[in-house]
């Protein structure tokens, strides 16, 4: 994965700001990436201050990147939300740029989801899902 961590960074460091929050998460996280015949994009999602929801593709060292951009306040309707995709990205990925405050109360509140039964661990995925 070192070819694409490199990559994911170097895509966040040219960033006009520090995120609160970067994750590469996805296929090359899991290691699902390295067998596939067409690779598939890095995935990251990236929380910052004053930051317009978007999702942004680049492409560098022949691979694709796509990047969630959120704001703090995004991240946290989508842990409300019970929004899988998120809640499994900040459970399951790497962090690129973590601020230890801001994680922290964004893991607090999905961990309330958990307990107020919102979120379950389905085994079978091997993900958290919304409880329904």
């Amino acid at each position: 994965m070192q070819d694409e961590w490199g990559i994911a960074t170097a895509y966040i460091n040219s960033l006009p700001k520090v995120p609160m929050l970067a994750i590469m998460y996805g296929p090359w996280v899991t290691g699902e990436a390295y067998v596939m015949e067409v690779k598939p994009p890095i995935n990251l999602i990236i929380i910052m201050d004053g930051a317009e929801d978007s999702v942004k593709e680049h492409e560098a060292g022949g691979l694709r990147i796509v990047a969630k951009i959120m704001s703090p306040e995004s991240a946290f309707r989508a842990v409300k939300e019970c929004d899988e995709e998120f809640v499994n990205a900040v459970y399951s990925g790497l962090f690129i740029s973590k601020n230890e405050e801001f994680y922290k109360r964004l893991e607090d509140l999905i961990n309330r989801q958990i307990s107020a039964g919102r979120l379950r661990w389905d085994g079978s995925r091997g993900t958290w899902v919304k409880a329904c």
